[in-house]
């Protein structure tokens, strides 16, 4: 994932949604306070807060109002939302059970977000919009997750991390995070065993702004194709019973692997451009 001004949260915390992983949940400090409901045309979250960050509890307050009306594009929450801010980032590890993982900032799952104090990332603290933009992204998996299964199956739905990401990228407007079609392009002629969408558990560990950037533009060429209603009839497929795989496969016509394949030659030839570049062509639009 990206890194570097304390705007860019390299990672997104998104990365290790790709695990799927619940997080080890600990046990409730007792120096944390927890607000009344806070109620939108979303859902319900219950805010836990340490009570000597006021700010940065105000501050996450607006980024979960702030959420609001770009998710419900997708459909409200079924379950309520334990949102907790935790105080620095030891704290954020712990409770996530991941360490070493500098970019991280915050976890999400199906009833439950852990969020790291803004004002204790690094290198600068984060601003209003970081926070709105960290809190948009991570709330996709949230809603995806309590919208396409229960609070008991939605790991075993197996939702591939092209589709996770990409709906979470797609709906926080992050293309500009992301290498572009053309640069992602170049990237596969550079590396033509890479397959960023069937294996990319080891390239977000390698190449994390390729991993991201292939997922973000997969779920565009989903959402271009298929329409954004495609989507949602999926997610209430998988609502039903099946798993992503019989789900995609049911609602969009193909099989999930089949639309990878098809995207990826769709950049490799790059269709984005009308059509294949022949070399000299492609050496004279490089920028």
């Amino acid at each position: 994932m990206t890194e570097g001004r304390g705007h860019r949260w390299a990672g997104l915390a998104a990365g290790l949604c790709l695990l799927l992983g619940t997080g080890c949940l600990g046990s409730r400090s007792r120096l944390v306070a927890e607000k009344a409901p806070l109620e939108t045309g979303l859902g319900v979250f219950q805010l836990q807060v340490p009570p000597k960050k006021p700010e940065a509890a105000a501050m996450l307050q607006r980024a979960l109002q702030n959420a609001t009306p770009p998710l419900m594009q997708w459909g409200r929450l079924t379950h309520p939302v334990t949102v907790r801010l935790q105080p620095d980032h030891g704290a954020l590890e712990r409770v996530t059970g991941r360490s070493g993982y500098t970019w991280l900032r915050a976890w999400a799952r199906y009833e439950l977000l852990d969020v790291q104090s803004p004002d204790t990332w690094e290198p600068l603290k984060a601003s209003q919009r970081d926070l709105d933009e960290l809190l948009l992204h991570e709330l996709t998996h949230t809603v995806m997750f309590q919208l396409a299964a229960s609070s008991s199956d939605w790991v075993q739905k197996k939702i591939p991390a092209w589709f996770r990401e990409g709906m979470a990228s797609y709906t926080a407007e992050q293309a500009y995070r992301w290498p572009t079609l053309e640069q992602l392009a170049r990237t596969l002629e550079d590396h033509p065993d890479w397959e960023p969408l069937l294996q990319p558990e080891e390239l977000f560990e390698q190449q994390m702004e390729v991993a991201y950037g292939a997922s973000h533009h997969a779920f565009v060429f989903l959402v271009n194709r298929y329409g954004q209603d495609t989507v949602q009839r999926l997610l209430h497929a998988m609502r039903q019973g099946p798993g992503f795989q019989e789900a995609f496969a049911t609602t969009v016509g193909l099989p999930a692997e089949a639309f990878v394949r098809d995207f990826t030659r769709y950049v490799r030839l790059r269709g984005f451009k009308g059509g294949r570049l022949l070399p000299s062509a492609q050496a004279l639009q490089a920028p």
